[in-house]
């Protein structure tokens, strides 16, 4: 990531220069554009195959858009490892279980791991759906909108608010308020009370969730300056970055001292989703006896902040993203809404009518297993919030392509894994031919299409039982799984987590599907996240649907009195800005996001909907 800033610079330049120098070759081998594999989607990869290696000045690089290549890669953690050096920009607050390797990492993972499990993820779930009611709540309260209809200009804010809500409450027993919501009488513990305020208590300029807000917002700035220089440059943006750190570092610094106090005072309730007291007992800082042996000694309170930190921001960045693109993508494709609701509508009959009071974990497996996962999947498919995911190889390799020939990579290769391609790959995804906005294309895979995951849907799957995509435990000659030590124990839960169309829905084959990556190093959180993704999205579209905003080319007035071929002609319109925008406009520091134009879209409860017939 040190080349990141540069990007930013030089790619303009590269843009203007003739067409002919312009090969996408140079842009692979520069590796300035962070986000190639987004842009180019499959298109390099069916040019030169699903693995190619780029000899340059800068040393070999390697592009990876192979199920087959990216689960060897992924299953050898020892010999294919994070190139850490790059990764020093979200070591802002000290060292994490995503900046880490070796030893170190091992410590990280092992002491994270043991806060996620099926009764913390239960906690997740009540919150989620909580927090998707608050949501939905909040935008009624909005001037020009109403408990009926609701128009949302950017969907990611209070995407972003939501799931840092869910994260703070769930993880750090931080409860945050909507703007409009009021504070139960006694429903926080003493000292918890600064983190909520929605104003900034004594020793704070900022309050709790604007800090965290103006730090991820501007995050590039702290990976371009060191934190000192910041402080010094006389403008109000670098000014106010300064401003959002030294804040969350004291906010950080106080809910350690709160936690580490608690831990003290007697042992915490060991199934609790409390993200930050597993850490705190693993480097011994609450222990009375300064001088105990420590049992993680790569563990102490710079780690502590750190994890902390990248929890709160891994937790609800990626997760906002995904609660983002997948209520455009159904008001993108209305025949998908009106399917989800039918799904909701028949699992939900006999539950109660509350969503507090859906029990977990059946109420999410049940949905998991239907089209309301298949959504889901697809949305993550088409748009990954981590489109690149680099591996750097410590000793030659032996690789298996996808062909069954045996190649040698020499040591220091740096590679990535292309999320956005292979999610595109046509030989790893059920797909038909032709597309639903572009006939002349080959396949489908650029479209949002749900039932490509149903494994009953006969288009999709004519043979499911036979299909060999559909084999998730198949595994190639010269694959390398790594099944020793601590790696698996710690993965088993999260590996099951992602089950949960077993049976119903369609299962890519390894290293052909990762959103959360693939292998030892996949997302401690994924679990996380797929709870909190169908509990929100089941509480939302149970009561409402979602289209797009219209209004640039005709009133709601006017909609309203348009016949059927006039609604579809305008609401075609805000399809085409919307998958320009999803296709060519896309972008970020960190992860993927809209950050020029946005997606509008009119959320209204259901019944008052404006495009049924289209």
């Amino acid at each position: 990531m040190a080349w990141l800033p540069l990007s930013f610079i030089l790619l303009p330049v590269y843009n203007l220069l003739p067409p002919i120098w312009k090969e996408p070759w140079i842009r692979v081998v520069s590796v300035l554009d962070v986000l190639w594999s987004y842009r180019d989607l499959y298109t390099l990869f069916a040019q030169y195959g699903d693995t190619f290696l780029v000899v340059s000045p800068w040393g070999l690089y390697m592009a990876n858009a192979s199920p087959t290549v990216i689960h060897q890669i992924a299953s050898r953690r020892i010999e294919w490892v994070k190139p850490i050096e790059h990764y020093g920009v979200v070591e802002q607050f000290g060292p994490n279980v995503v900046s880490t390797e070796g030893s170190a990492w091992r410590d990280h993972r092992k002491v994270s791991s043991a806060s996620f499990n099926e009764r913390s993820n239960a906690v997740v779930w009540k919150e989620s759906i909580r927090q998707a009611g608050e949501m939905a709540q909040a935008w009624g309260r909005r001037e020009g909108n109403s408990k009926l209809v609701m128009w949302i200009a950017d969907v990611y804010p209070d995407a972003a608010t939501t799931s840092l809500h869910i994260i703070s409450r769930s993880g750090f027993g931080v409860k945050l308020l909507w703007p409009g919501e009021e504070q139960a009488h006694g429903e926080l513990e003493e000292g918890y009370e600064k983190f909520s305020s929605q104003e900034p208590m004594a020793g704070h300029t900022m309050t709790f969730k604007q800090a965290m807000h103006t730090v991820l917002k501007d995050f590039i700035w702290m990976a371009i300056f060191s934190k000192s220089t910041l402080e010094k440059m006389p403008f109000k943006r670098t000014q106010k970055v300064f401003e959002g750190y030294s804040n969350l570092n004291s906010y950080l610094h106080e809910l350690f001292d709160l936690k580490k106090s608690a831990i003290a005072k007697g042992p915490v309730e060991k199934d609790a989703l409390d993200l930050m007291a597993p850490l705190i007992t693993a480097s011994g800082t609450a222990s009375s006896t300064s001088d105990a042996p420590k049992a993680y000694p790569s563990i102490g309170t710079p780690e502590i902040l750190g994890n902390a930190f990248i929890f709160l921001f891994a937790g609800h960045e990626t997760t906002a993203n995904s609660i983002t693109f997948l209520l455009i993508f159904l008001a993108l494709n209305l025949s998908s809404q009106r399917r989800l609701q039918q799904t909701l509508d028949s699992l939900l009959s006999s539950l109660p009518s509350n969503p507090l009071d859906w029990q977990y974990p059946s109420t999410f497996n049940k949905l998991g297993n239907s089209y309301v996962g298949a959504c889901i999947n697809e949305q993550l498919r088409l748009i990954v919030s981590v489109t690149m995911i680099p591996k750097r190889s410590i000793t030659p390799q032996t690789l298996v392509l996808e062909d069954g020939r045996v190649v040698k990579v020499p040591a220091g290769t740096f590679q990535h894994f292309c999320a956005s391609s292979v999610h595109r790959n046509p030989g790893a995804w059920p797909h038909v031919k032709g597309s639903l906005r572009t006939p002349g294309k080959s396949n489908d895979l650029d479209d949002f299409v749900p039932e490509r995951w149903i494994l009953s849907d006969k288009t999709y799957h004519p043979s499911s039982s036979s299909s060999p995509q559909n084999n998730s435990s198949h595994t190639k000659s010269g694959e390398k799984e790594e099944v020793t030590g601590h790696a698996q124990t710690i993965d088993e839960l999260e590996n099951g987590a992602m089950d949960i169309g077993s049976g119903t829905l369609f299962h890519p084959r390894p290293g052909a599907f990762i959103p959360f990556s693939d292998g030892p190093r996949a997302c401690l959180g994924r679990r996380f996240a797929m709870v909190e993704l169908v509990a929100v999205t089941a509480t939302l579209f149970k009561d409402y649907s979602v289209e797009l905003d219209t209004r640039e080319w005709a009133s709601e007035e006017e909609v309203k009195n348009m016949d059927a071929e006039g609604k579809r002609r305008v609401y075609q319109k805000a399809q085409d800005r919307a998958w320009q925008i999803l296709e060519k406009e896309l972008g970020g520091t960190v992860t993927l996001q809209c950050i020029g134009r946005k997606v509008g879209v009119r959320v209204c409860k259901r019944g008052e909907e404006m495009f049924t017939a289209i």
